[in-house]
This record gives structure tokens, sequence and C-alpha cells, in this order.
């Protein structure tokens, strides 16, 4: 009786510390190498990719056509991988600049008074490095020193996001040294960025591979390949994947072949701290710092309609209403809503169809209601 008490009451102080365990930040551990590098290969031996960051199995990597493989084991040189599936990347048609959402959704965000999420009014894009000391051989001669290139990077992407009307925040703190506790001293660079509460937070770094492995070029001007890293070890995991594939989207779409690709990767790399955080690596320490610049001029484009945000200094239609005006543009819209619900209950044969065409139009999909609404007007004129 005493055992089962003793299980009873050590069960939930085992869940929490098994909890803080897998969702704690990393400490004292270092996720890449600067002096050696592995092949990744599939199960029947092709290559699929490069890497010098620290692999472990599970791990996942989505190559640049979109197939996601898994980590079975990794050798002194060589990562054996399997393949999983190919993902389906979200529609970029679909993804505004007012936080990715529907014309209903931004009206009740404006109803519940959730303005600064759906509104175009989200907080700046932050940005910040952990590895303070990578450098572009080609540019420095060297491939690390106490204020690396990758801060030039940093500046650029900032530079770029102001230019187009977006806020910014770039930290220029420094973790130096590069060592398994880089990410624990930038987690409180991170917290003091969180506190503008970003749209997004990016951690900008650089690989460590040959240089044509990254080397590319966008639109005739020499840039560089981006990679994508996602921590497998915080809560926000599949929030920050979902938005790891936003981005890939929107860069296939806008600059195919930039995106290297996308790991799932042993680790935290602070993106515990909200579903938007993110790690990219802009090219490698073999190619110049240009190249690297350039990327950050193209990536510029991509981060804000991936993290859906809107131009600060042009706030929404709604934003600017008065609230007189608003009332009247919440009635008139509360009174659309009736009047298509009704219209969708009378014209569907059942609840299942009525729901589904509900499902379809709060989706933003009215194309279901027009394709009845004609077919009536249609029998009408007979």
């Amino acid at each position: 009786m005493s055992r089962l008490i003793a299980v009873i009451v050590s069960f939930p102080l085992l869940f929490c510390v098994n909890w803080a365990v897998a969702f704690s930040p990393p400490k004292d551990e270092c996720f890449e190498l600067t002096d050696h590098y592995w092949q990744m290969v599939d199960q029947a031996g092709d290559a699929l990719t490069l890497t010098a960051r620290l692999l472990g199995k599970g791990d996942q990597y989505i190559a640049a056509d979109n197939r996601m493989y898994e980590v079975i084991d990794v050798g002194e040189d060589v990562v054996h991988c399997k393949y999983i599936e190919t993902v389906e990347l979200p529609d970029v048609g679909s993804l505004t600049s007012i936080g990715g959402t529907t014309f209903f959704q931004d009206v009740f965000a404006a109803l519940s008074g959730r303005w600064a999420v759906n509104m175009g009014t989200s907080g700046p894009i932050a940005l910040y490095h952990t590895h303070s000391d990578e450098s572009f051989v080609p540019t420095s001669g060297i491939e690390s020193k106490d204020v690396g290139d990758i801060y030039e990077v940093g500046r650029t992407f900032r530079d770029e996001f102001q230019s187009m009307g977006y806020k910014a925040l770039w930290s220029q703190n420094n973790h130096n040294p590069h060592d398994g506790g880089a990410y624990m001293r930038s987690r409180r660079t991170a917290m003091q960025l969180m506190k503008s509460a970003p749209s997004t937070l990016i951690d900008v770094h650089r690989d460590a591979l040959p240089p044509e492995f990254y080397a590319t070029e966008v639109e005739g001007m020499p840039a560089s390949k981006v990679r994508i890293v996602v921590g497998r070890q915080n809560p926000n995991m599949a929030t920050n994947l979902e938005y790891a594939k936003r981005i890939k989207a929107v860069a296939d779409d806008k600059y195919p072949g930039i995106i290297e690709g996308i790991f799932m990767a042993q680790g935290n790399y602070n993106q515990d701290l909200g579903p938007k955080a993110i790690l990219l690596e802009m090219g490698t320490h073999t190619i110049s710092l240009e190249r690297a610049q350039n990327a950050a001029k193209f990536f510029s484009e991509v981060i804000p309609v991936a993290a859906g945000i809107g131009m600060g200094t042009q706030p929404s239609v709604l934003r600017r209403m008065g609230s007189a005006a608003l009332a009247t543009a919440v009635f008139l819209f509360l009174l659309m809503v009736v009047a298509i619900v009704a219209f969708t209950a009378l014209n569907s044969g059942s609840m299942e169809e009525f729901k589904g065409k509900v499902s379809q139009i709060f989706r933003g999909d009215f194309s279901a209601v027009v394709e009845d609404a004609g077919s009536l007007l249609g029998q009408r004129r007979d």
C-alpha cells in the first residue's frame, strides 16, 4: 500500500522533471562544428546534402524539392537517412499581409480588440546573432573574429526591412566565445528583444561548408542560398516548423532555389520563446560577405509575407476608421453574415452540406455560395 502511495505521489514530480528536461534550453552544448561536416545520404546511398551540424537519430531534413528525410544512423563522415514523405507547403496565395488571415478573421480580431496581432500594427522584426564571431573567409581572410562579418548581414536585413517601411530591431550584443554556452548567453538578448513583442525573432548565422554548396545566382546577381533550422527540443517546434514552411513557400515562389532546405535538428535554439522564432544560415564561411548580403536583400522580401507582418507605416483600413464608422461597418458586416448564412441554409440539402459551406465561407472561400446563387438566379430566369 505504501509503495502504491509513493508511486502516486511521485508521478507528478517525475512528469514535471521530464517535461523540464525535454523543453528547457540546452546548456553547454555546441550544435555545429567548424572543422568537419557530414554527407547525408538516402537508403539507396544517393547524396542528399552536406551538414556541419551535429545530428542525431530522429532529426529530419526537408530538401529543396520538399522531400522529407529522417536520420536513422550517424557515422564518422556519413549520415544515413530514410525517406518519410513529400511535404506540402502552404499556398502562397492564402498568405495575406495581415497575419496570414482571411477578411473574416481580421474583422473578428478587430471586434475582440486584437488589433496588434492581426491588423497591420504588429511588432517589429527582431534580429540577433548567437554566434557573433562568424565571418566570411573571401572577405576577411579569416572565418572567425571578435565582431564577425555576420553582423553586416544583420545590418543589411535591418536596413532592407526599414527601407520597405517595416519596423526592425537589430541587436549587436556579442555572445562570444563560439562555444556550448553561446545559446545561453544569446538567450538573454532574445528575451530582451521579446519584450518588444516582435512579429518574428530571427537568429542570423552562416554555415561552415564548401563554397559550391551555397553559392548561387538570384536574378543574375551573385548570392547565397539560405538554410532554415528548427529546433526539435522546444514546445513551439510544430508552430516554428509551420513558419519555416511558410518561409520556404514564399521564397520558392519569389526566388526559386534560394532555400537550400529546412533542418529539424536536436537543440532548442531559443525557439521556445515564440512560435515564429527561427534560425537562418545565410551562406557559409567559404563564400563572400557580398553574396550573403545579397541573399539578405532578397530574403527581406520573404520574411514579412511569411510572418504575416503588416506595414508599420500603413495601418489597415479598419484601423483608420473612427469609432462611429467602425460601428456602422460592423453592423453592416453582421447583417451580411446573417444573410449569407440564411441563404446557405435555405439552399443546402443537408446539415453536413450546410456545415461544409459555412466552413468554406469563413475560410474566405465564397465559391460554393456564388455557384449556388448563380444556379438559383438561372432557375428563376427560366
